[in-house]
């Protein structure tokens, strides 16, 4: 019988209404079992953790079937944990209640768990069982010492978890939901689609893309809007766009805002279980379930490997046939491919009801109905190779008597060190489009499609050490200097202490000062 996996919304309420405590408790100890094993087993959440980034640096961030191989083989090792043969791991069902307060599941952020008697919650974070080796260049980052003192000053400003808990969840509601308004929103009108394409909102328009190409990662998407935009009026979001949103919603400058280290927060694996949910929605409602209907448009762009991986040398072209490093089938030497995970039932599970499937018999929720679509704000000349981590691209228009308001934003998914690739610069670019509809037009200037001239605003490149802003001239980016404290990781230290707020937008944080990269970006 196909095991199913169902939200951790659904087990967990199960568990609070005593109608079922056992599928939570079983993931509770199955998440413990693996997180005590050595860290040389193949089992173990360390192992686990690191494929993801550091020790391994998988694909994660760009082949959604690499998650699908991800999810499985992380399943696998949580069933071979003593006692939990029949364990499934859940999806944390991230656009639930995306106008929740609470939008990250109360087991998550709880330090402990009943099991038998109080034990330290497994899901709620891990301690690395060995330190992890960093880059040559990490002195350039954070020495031990001043890191663990920089992580002490940052932690005594929030002492209250409940406190900090409240801060974690409005942060991430606030990037579902796209909390910046244009105008005064009538409050008897239901706007699905607030002003800034909110990320609730990319995750439903993401349902909408026309093929697994553009589904499967933003420089694809980015290029089709290029390519067909005045065939195609149609904003094209592809998975990776929610996906990397949610990694720097959670993780700011903490361990699931660096992709080396994101795997080794426990909510990271909810979250690929959210996106390979999410995947299977969209084939369902594409019809491309079953092995051999999805395909890779050859040479396109965002399908060819750019920083090089593991056994995946740069500009290697992507196919359906790419091996899945390091994911192996049962006789140990054979490498999955995405072929073998298009369709989950060959892999002996399914996926219980979420909030982007069907409901009652109704169409599958794709993207909102939208306003025509009449022009693109551009960003480009932002190279990743410039830029140290993660970062978000920030666009901005001028509103009349509002000044400065935002109304785009892209997070950018990227790791520490990317200027070993000299070979492959020039395919670490990264754009931003902000689509421009007639309404949002109108509440900028009082002109509609067709007014798109002289529209005045900026662009920002917010990371973890500096930002890049431009309030003026919304050609060229002015370097500033940013304040702000990282953390780091240890071994046999507590990973997650704090999952922080968005830090780059904060004025609570305590700082340090790095000094700005060089970097020039355009906005046409």
């Amino acid at each position: 019988m196909p095991r199913v996996r169902y939200s951790l919304q659904e087990i967990q309420n199960k568990y609070d209404t005593r109608e079922d405590k056992f599928q939570l408790e079983n993931l509770i100890r199955a998440s413990r079992g693996i997180q005590e094993l050595d860290s040389d087993n193949p089992d173990s959440f360390f192992v686990l953790a690191g494929y993801h980034g550091e020790p391994f640096r998988g694909p994660g961030q760009m082949d959604p079937d690499w998650w699908g191989g991800f999810c499985n083989h992380g399943n696998d090792a949580l069933r071979r944990a003593k006692g939990c043969e029949n364990v499934t791991l859940p999806f944390w069902d991230e656009t639930f209640d995306s106008n929740s307060r609470t939008p990250i599941p109360s087991i998550l952020t709880q330090l402990e768990f009943d099991l038998g008697g109080k034990i330290y919650n497994p899901l709620y974070s891990y301690s690395l069982r060995e330190a992890l080796v960093e880059a040559k260049d990490s002195n350039e980052r954070y020495s031990t010492a001043r890191d663990r003192k920089d992580t002490e000053l940052h932690n005594s400003a929030y002492t209250d978890l409940a406190v900090r808990i409240q801060i974690l969840n409005d942060n991430i509601a606030a990037w579902l939901n796209g909390t910046v308004q244009i105008t005064p929103d009538p409050t008897n009108l239901d706007t699905d689609q607030p002003d800034t394409y909110s990320f609730y909102s990319r995750y439903r328009l993401c349902l909408e893309a026309p093929n697994y190409t553009v589904f499967s990662n933003a420089t694809s998407a980015t290029q089709w809007i290029k390519d067909n935009g005045e065939e195609d009026p149609r904003y094209v979001v592809s998975l990776e766009s929610p996906h990397n949103a949610i990694h720097l919603a959670v993780g700011a400058n903490s361990d699931m805002g660096d992709n080396e280290t994101a795997g080794f927060d426990p909510l990271f694996f909810l979250h690929y279980c959210f996106i390979y949910y999410t995947f299977w929605q969209w084939q369902k409602q594409m019809g491309y379930t079953t092995r051999g209907s999805l395909d890779i448009i050859p040479g396109y762009e965002g399908t060819i490997s750019v920083e090089g991986l593991p056994n995946i040398p740069p500009k290697t072209p992507l196919s359906m046939d790419t091996p899945l490093h390091p994911f192996t089938k049962a006789d140990k030497e054979t490498h999955y491919t995405s072929g073998d995970v298009t369709d989950i039932s060959e892999l002996g599970y399914s996926f219980g009801p979420g909030s982007l499937g069907p409901v009652l018999g109704q169409p599958f929720l794709g993207g909102p109905q939208t306003a025509l679509i009449c022009g693109m704000k551009r960003t480009h000349g932002i190279n990743r190779a410039d830029i140290p981590g993660s970062f978000v691209i920030r666009t901005y228009a001028r509103v009349a008597g509002r000044g400065r308001v935002e109304i785009g934003r892209d997070a950018i998914l990227s790791r520490w060190n990317v200027q070993g690739c000299a070979n492959c610069r020039d395919k670490l670019d990264v754009e931003s489009l902000v689509p421009l509809d007639d309404v949002l037009l109108s509440a900028i200037h009082g002109a509609a499609c067709g007014g798109t001239r002289g529209l005045g605003g900026g662009v920002g490149v917010e990371t973890e050490g500096w930002r890049v802003d431009n309030v003026t001239n919304p050609r060229v980016l002015i370097a500033l200097r940013l304040l702000f404290v990282s953390r780091r990781r240890f071994a046999g230290s507590d990973l997650l202490l704090l999952r922080p707020m968005d830090l780059l937008g904060s004025t609570q944080a305590s700082k340090r000062l790095f000094a700005p990269s060089a970097a020039l970006a355009y906005c046409s």
